[in-house]
C-alpha cells in the first residue's frame, strides 16, 4: 500500500511540474517575461488605421505595469513595410517618459512626417506625401521599457499602423454563435475582439484579411474575405467568403477547408453576410462561415461593431 501511495504521489507531482511548465499563463512569473524585473507593459492599440490623406495625429494606448522596479520610458522603434514585403530599416521613433510610478495608461501620438524620417526602403527614403502610400503598406511600433535599473525590456510588445480602407480595425464580438455536429450549439462569444486588416481595394470590392475563427485565440486561424465597393439598395455592402484565395482552398487550423454560404456549408447559420456603415464611426459586419472535418462542419456567426 505504501509503494502504491509512493506511485501516486510521483505522478501527482510530475503531473504538477509538467503543467506548470508547459502552462503560458503562469509565464508572468518567468524573469524572461519582464515581470519581476520591471518593463511590463500591456498593449491595447495592436492594430491601428491610416488613412491616407487624413492629415491627422494617431494614437497608441497601453497600460504600464509599475513594481519595485519601475518603468521611467519607452522608446518606440519604427520600420516601415510595404504591401508587396519589403521591409526598411528600424529606428528610433521617440523617446516616451513615464512620469508615473503606479501602474496606470499611458499614450503617446505620431504623425506621418515623424513616421516617415529617416526610414528607407531600397534606400529610398519614404514618399513626402503619405499619398503615394498603397493599401497593406504599414508601420511596425516595437516598445522597449527603459526601468529604473537602467535595463531595457520588449518583451515582444508591437502595435500595426497599417495604411487601410474604412472597415478595416479592431471590433467587438456583440453577437455570436457557434454550432458543433455532434455537441450541438456551444452558444455564444461574445465580447471578444477582432482584428480585420485591410489588404487590398479595386474598383468592385476590398479585400480584408480577419485574424480569429469563432471562439478560438490562435495566431494560426485567420481567413480572407472580401467586401463590394457597390451598396444594396438597403445601405449595405455584401461580404463574400469565398473557399479559394490566391488560387489556393482557405483552411483553418492549417489544414481544415473553410465552409462558406455560398457552398451552403453552414445551414444552422443565417447566412447574412454584410458590413454596414454608420456616421459614428462604429461600422459593423455579419459574418458566417465555418471549417469542415470529416467529423462534420462547425459552423459560427458573429455581429461584430468597430471599436
Amino acid at each position: 500500500m505504501k509503494d502504491l501511495v509512493k506511485v501516486l504521489s510521483f505522478v501527482f507531482l510530475s503531473s504538477v511540474l509538467f503543467y506548470a511548465c508547459n502552462d503560458d499563463d503562469l509565464n508572468v512569473v518567468d524573469n524572461s517575461a519582464g515581470y519581476s524585473e520591471g518593463g511590463l507593459i500591456r498593449n491595447d492599440s495592436k492594430l491601428v488605421n491610416y488613412v491616407i490623406g487624413s492629415d491627422q495625429d494617431y494614437t497608441f494606448n497601453m497600460l504600464i505595469y509599475q513594481g519595485a522596479i519601475k518603468t521611467t520610458s519607452v522608446d518606440i522603434l519604427k520600420s516601415f513595410t510595404t504591401a508587396s514585403g519589403v521591409t526598411s530599416n528600424e529606428i528610433l521613433l521617440k523617446n516616451v517618459p513615464v512620469t508615473s510610478t503606479e501602474t496606470g495608461a499611458f499614450s503617446f501620438s505620431t504623425t506621418y512626417d515623424e513616421l516617415a524620417q529617416g526610414l528607407t526602403i531600397n534606400g529610398q527614403p519614404l514618399p513626402e506625401s503619405d499619398s503615394d502610400l498603397a493599401i497593406a503598406d504599414f508601420w511596425t511600433l516595437r516598445y522597449v521599457a527603459v526601468t529604473s535599473e537602467g535595463k531595457t525590456h520588449s518583451n515582444g510588445v508591437i502595435s500595426k499602423l497599417a495604411v487601410s480602407t474604412r472597415l478595416a480595425g479592431t471590433y467587438t464580438v456583440n453577437e455570436s454563435s457557434y454550432v458543433h455536429p455532434t455537441a450541438g450549439d456551444q452558444g455564444p462569444f461574445n465580447g471578444l475582439q477582432r482584428i480585420i486588416e485591410s489588404v487590398a481595394n479595386v474598383p468592385d470590392y476590398a479585400t480584408y484579411l480577419a485574424t480569429d475563427v469563432g471562439p478560438f485565440v490562435d495566431d494560426s486561424n485567420y481567413y480572407y474575405f472580401y467586401v463590394s465597393n457597390v451598396a444594396d439598395a438597403d445601405g449595405t455592402f455584401p461580404i463574400t467568403i469565398p473557399k479559394e484565395y490566391n488560387g489556393a482552398v482557405q483552411l483553418i487550423w492549417g489544414a481544415d477547408e473553410i465552409g462558406t454560404c455560398e457552398a451552403n456549408d453552414l445551414p444552422a447559420m443565417p447566412c447574412t453576410n454584410y458590413a454596414k456603415l454608420n456616421d459614428d464611426g462604429h461600422d459593423q459586419m455579419f459574418l458566417n462561415y465555418g471549417y469542415i472535418r470529416s467529423s462534420g462542419t462547425r459552423q459560427f456567426y458573429e455581429f461584430i461593431t468597430k471599436n
